[in-house]
């Protein structure tokens, strides 16, 4: 099928880049990497520089903070040395070596000294210990041992999150994933903060935790507060079951 147009980078906001960090999140599972990205975004006041036009993205616009967006955006400090990646929507599997070629060549523009991707591995339920992971080289594995980040043992990283790392593998730019555990089944922010905080150990972003927190904090106090209720149901009808067998 002939193609309607070609992937692309549009920039409407140039900057002076100095070798700067970039991280990227992406549509994935429990929405980690996005909303991971979206809080950076958020809480560091970055400012959209670019977006990503492709008929590999599904035509939809996200509307945040009272303004409409295309879903695939950059961002970037004003100093140049920070940028974001994030993309709020699937992209097509057909699209993903095409997409991720074009981000890459806007990658080598900038020269970034890392590209990180976040990312996520599911579980049931909401982890008890959260754990930081990372998939890298050898080298970069053993020097995030010193912010208690392990290697992740195996890892499958799909979508256009795998398909860009695929890249930068390809064309030797220094880049990793970061992993977190993340709930399939119930909302998690701690997911969320497990990356955040380990983003501000390795790479002093000082980026404020407390609304995080916060957020934590209810999920596990509405999941108590649930529990609690779901366990004294059982005791209550165990009660009424055994009480009936009597007069049986």
């Amino acid at each position: 099928m002939e193609h309607l147009f070609q992937t692309e980078v549009v920039e409407f906001e140039k900057r002076n880049y100095s070798t700067p960090l970039v991280l990227g999140g992406f549509y994935g599972r429990g929405f980690t990497g996005s909303v991971s990205i979206g809080y950076i975004i958020e809480a560091l006041g970055l400012q959209e520089i670019a977006h990503v036009r492709s008929q590999h993205i599904p035509p939809v616009a996200v509307f945040i903070d009272g303004e409409l967006r295309h879903p695939f955006r950059i961002y970037s400090d004003k100093t140049g040395s920070l940028a974001t990646i994030i993309c709020e929507v699937p992209i097509d599997m057909e699209g993903l070596y095409e997409t991720s070629n074009v981000i890459l060549n806007w990658l080598e523009k900038v020269r970034p000294r890392e590209i990180v991707i976040l990312d996520a591995m599911p579980v049931n339920g909401i982890p008890e210990e959260r754990h930081v992971y990372c998939a890298a080289n050898p080298k970069r594995i053993e020097e995030l041992k010193a912010y208690q980040i392990s290697s992740a043992e195996s890892a499958m990283i799909g979508g256009i999150a795998g398909a860009v790392l695929s890249e930068c593998l390809t064309r030797k730019m220094p880049a990793l994933s970061l992993l977190t555990e993340v709930s399939v089944n119930l909302p998690d922010p701690g997911a969320v903060l497990s990356l955040v905080t380990a983003l501000n150990s390795v790479y002093s972003l000082k980026i404020d935790t407390k609304e995080l927190e916060r957020s934590v904090s209810e999920v596990k106090a509405t999941l108590s507060d649930l529990i609690d209720k779901y366990q004294k149901l059982q005791t209550s009808q165990a009660e009424a079951s055994k009480a009936g067998s009597i007069y049986d």
